[in-house]
């Protein structure tokens, strides 16, 4: 990976392995890692509050060197996407994210997962209707558009692409 690519923003449709593959990337590259969802939700799924949430992201992204990944609310997302020098967007095939939300869910019902502590996996019908559908492809690949930053944007759309992605840094 080139030196000059000190900020890595990793965006994409729920559950299609953004943590994973933020955490592979970031022992590849030694940036340190930030993960939204451990950002917004305190135990027992209290969320934090967007100007809470876009407070603590605005802090992160005004440093130097980083990753970050997630789900980015729209206070946030602009300044984040602008700020990053690479985009990696995982746009997978829907079964993959459905298969992902099934498998995490069945994983982490009991035990949470590390950045979601106090926070156990729930089962979610509109959830998974959610990733099934892709429903956040549209506005984030509008946003894109509108920020003009596609020429960041590394999009991996099979899980063979990201494994070769991350061999090759």
């Amino acid at each position: 990976m080139k030196n000059s690519i000190k900020r890595i923003a990793i965006v994409g449709v729920s559950a299609s392995g953004k943590s994973t593959f933020a955490r592979k990337l970031s022992e590849k590259t030694n940036l340190p890692l930030f993960l939204v969802d451990s950002i917004m939700w305190k135990p027992g799924w209290q969320y934090v509050g967007d100007e809470e949430t876009v407070s603590a992201l605005k802090k992160i992204i005004k440093q130097d060197y980083w990753i970050i990944e997630g789900y980015i609310s729209k206070g946030a997302q602009t300044y984040l996407l602008e700020r990053a020098d690479m985009i990696v967007y995982l746009d997978y095939p829907r079964m993959i994210a459905t298969f992902r939300y099934l498998k995490r869910w069945w994983k982490h019902r009991k035990n949470p997962r590390q950045e979601l502590k106090g926070c156990p996996e729930k089962f979610d019908w509109n959830f998974l209707v959610r990733v099934w559908k892709k429903v956040e492809v549209v506005p984030l690949n509008k946003h894109l558009v509108e920020l003009n930053v596609q020429n960041k944007v590394i999009r991996l759309t099979s899980l063979r692409k990201t494994r070769n992605f991350v061999q090759k840094i």
